[in-house]
């Protein structure tokens, strides 16, 4: 009986290995090949790397940015970035050296006004494919954000920040003088004709003291005007048009007709800014930066308190205002391009938003993230309705300028015209017929370099 057991149990054996054996034999599936490639997908991207980020943004709030690398590096432990935070005036030329070496970093911050010229150098990865491939939902975006980085129809950037520039006004002033509030209704005229009711000489010593309108940088009015610096080609000056002088005309009467802005000599004694908050200026065009600084100078109780709340710009023939943003990228150049991917979304995603939103930098582009925390950090205090700031992307628009790097050439030979027409030296269409020759100039000397 002993005998027959042992037999048993070795046939057993034997049938067992012999089972095993075609199973390993066997072809595998379409499951289990797809399975295997996944894991070794998986193994790969796993593998320690290290990314260079260089960044501009929170400059002078350095540990904002570090704690979106610190959370990040938290959910991708096999990821190091090497954070480098220079100012933006250091930014631009360290990358174009670092371009020119071939060792750029793997991810970069850039504004709008850069990426074409860093896009027209080859230096900043499409990111087109990679949202595409991995179905990225672009649609928790302020869709005109996702525009700002996005040149001839392919995505360079993932927004992260945004600002633009709407019209605030103080409510106190309008209060007391019993004045309408600026609303959506509001357009140039109404504009002019409000701030005019605000100029005031109030010691009577023949010097201005009050003023109704603080303008924005001079670039605004075009916009409003249906019109930008440059032609949509960006191959001409578009400032000698009839929109482009019609706009810088609106902007130059401010000042010598209408009387409603305060000149050169006013603004050395005392500017815009602290015009403002010493509640000397009834109305000013800014953007969200001036938020946090104003309500830590405009305090209740003290002498210069007062109430302001702000509203969409008033349009020209158009609504229109100036959107910023600001993106990372990707560089063509990095070696770790997977890894710089996996950074891209998230600290542009909402953890990395959330982090920079709390740290009071610029608004998120993210809009649950500034609709949630943006505007509610406002409650209680001055801008009563915050979230003009976000609803005004649907209208904002970006400065035109060409794909080279003269953009500061461009805006200076512009600025030294309309200086002559604000000093009244020159009209407004002969100044910009001469600023419209050096601009093309500067452009037509850009093309055949």
């Amino acid at each position: 009986m002993k005998k027959y057991l042992i037999i048993l149990i070795v046939v057993v054996l034997i049938v067992s290995m012999s089972l095993l054996s075609c199973k390993k034999e066997a072809p595998a599936t379409t499951e289990e090949v797809a399975t295997t490639e996944e894991a070794a997908t998986t193994e790969v991207v796993a593998e320690p790397v290290t990314i260079r980020v260089s960044t501009f943004f929170a400059h002078d709030n350095p540990e904002v940015e570090q704690a979106v690398v610190a959370a990040f590096e938290e959910a991708n432990p096999n990821i190091t970035v090497q954070l480098e935070e220079p100012s933006t005036d250091d930014i631009w030329n360290t990358l174009t050296a670092d371009i020119a070496a071939g060792t750029p970093p793997d991810v970069i911050s850039m504004n709008y006004e850069r990426l074409s010229y860093y896009v027209g150098l080859g230096a900043i990865e499409p990111l087109t494919d990679y949202v595409a491939n991995e179905n990225y939902d672009m649609s928790i975006y302020y869709e005109n954000t996702v525009a700002m980085h996005t040149l001839d129809g392919v995505l360079y950037g993932l927004p992260a920040t945004f600002s633009d520039s709407v019209l605030c006004y103080n409510k106190t002033m309008f209060d007391e003088a019993g004045i309408a509030y600026p609303d959506a209704s509001w357009d140039w005229a109404t504009l002019v004709d409000t701030a005019k009711q605000f100029v005031k000489d109030t010691d009577d010593d023949g010097v201005i003291d009050v003023y109704g309108y603080g303008p924005a940088w001079w670039p605004l009015y075009p916009l409003i005007f249906d019109t930008n610096i440059l032609t949509p080609d960006n191959s001409q000056c578009a400032l000698g048009t009839p929109e482009g002088i019609q706009a810088i005309q609106a902007y130059v009467d401010l000042q010598g007709v209408d009387g409603v802005t305060a000149n050169a000599e006013a603004r050395s004694f005392m500017g815009d800014w602290d015009r403002w908050v010493a509640g000397n200026l009834a109305m000013y065009e800014v953007g969200p930066w001036a938020v946090k600084p104003w309500n830590d100078s405009i305090t209740e109780g003290s002498a210069n308190y007062f109430v302001w709340d702000c509203a969409d710009t008033p349009r020209g023939t158009v609504q229109g205002t100036f959107l910023y943003s600001n993106c990372y990228a990707i560089t063509s150049g990095s070696q770790a391009k997977d890894a710089a991917w996996e950074f891209v979304k998230f600290a542009t995603g909402s953890e990395g938003c959330t982090i920079r939103q709390e740290g009071q930098y610029e608004i998120s582009a993210v809009k649950s993230v500034a609709e949630s925390i943006f505007v509610a950090s406002m409650t209680g205090i001055s801008p009563a309705h915050p979230e003009v700031f976000m609803t005004a992307t649907s209208y904002g628009k970006k400065l035109s300028q060409p794909q080279h790097a003269s953009l500061d050439e461009i805006l200076a030979a512009i600025q030294a015209e309309l200086d002559l027409a604000l000093n009244g030296q020159k009209t407004v269409p002969d100044a910009m017929s001469a600023a419209s020759e050096a601009v093309n100039a500067i452009i037509e000397a850009a093309a055949t370099d």
